[in-house]
């Protein structure tokens, strides 16, 4: 199997994935490069580590670098996180944590061997002259140990924890996705246990109250009706029909939200 690098970044279509790109395949020309997303909302974090623990557990073994970097050139460390499995490549600001620990984190080393980046080190694009070559490095055979020593007092990231109320959770906005359906962090095992699909839940978001049915899927509500549902990636999400729950409710990362049996709520 041919070394595999993926890329998910913030920078939208243009040259700057172009010449990550041709970084890796300077070092490993034989590389595949594939390309998670580069939608991630500009200097948005929180949407760039929900994005990588969505994906990368779909891969096989890889390399997968995350650019969301607005420390980049500052004193932020640049980092590889070492998972069961993979290895997860970009700055120290939390981006890369979630996924890693979704993967099986192992260690975090700090990179501090530049002989693994390019010749010239660009104060505003490590992307190119550092993460991407560090990780065609590693799926070319470098030793993890030969980029750095272990740290342990990387900066972390998580989506927390919701706290439990009667007949349901007090919970936070972890990011909300292109069709405006606005993810929490409510995991699916405690969804499931609290709620039964065809119950009608009352949500809070933000200055918003609603009762809305949860339901297994969004077809099974009318056009443009709000719904609650379990998402993909394994946490409940507040959705509308066709049409952008995010919009609707004024959703940001990070809003408080409530979730409780409608008949349970105080």
């Amino acid at each position: 199997m041919s070394a595999i690098v993926t890329l998910t970044t913030d920078f939208g279509a243009g040259e700057y994935i172009g010449a990550m790109k041709g970084a890796i395949l300077t070092v490993n020309p034989e590389a595949t490069i594939l390309d998670i997303d580069h939608s991630i909302r500009p200097h948005d974090i929180r949407h760039g580590a929900y994005v990588l623990y969505a994906a990368v557990p779909y891969y096989p073994f890889a390399a997968h670098v995350g650019v969301v970097d607005p420390g980049v050139g500052t004193k932020r460390r640049a980092i590889v996180c070492v998972c069961e499995g993979a290895f997860l490549v970009g700055p120290d600001n939390g981006l890369l944590v979630p996924a890693a620990r979704r993967l099986g984190l192992k260690e975090v080393r700090e990179i501090t061997n530049r002989k693994l980046g390019r010749p010239e080190l660009s104060d505003t694009f490590h992307g190119r002259d550092l993460f991407a070559p560090v990780a065609a490095h590693l799926m070319s055979g470098t030793k993890v140990k030969d980029v750095g020593a272990t740290i342990r007092d990387f900066v972390d990231l998580d989506f927390g924890e919701p706290k439990k109320r009667k007949g349901g959770f007090d919970a936070v906005v972890i990011t909300y996705d292109r069709f405006g359906n606005v993810v929490t962090n409510i995991p699916r095992p405690l969804a499931e246990k609290a709620w039964s699909f065809g119950d009608r839940l009352a949500v809070t978001v933000g200055g918003y109250e609603m009762t809305v049915p949860f339901v297994r899927t969004y077809g099974l509500v009318a056009p443009r009706d709000l719904l609650a549902t379990l998402s993909s990636s394994g946490f409940l999400e507040i959705s509308r029909r066709e049409a952008s729950a995010a919009a609707q409710l004024e959703a940001t990362p990070g809003m408080p939200v409530s979730v409780a049996k409608a008949e349970s709520r105080t």
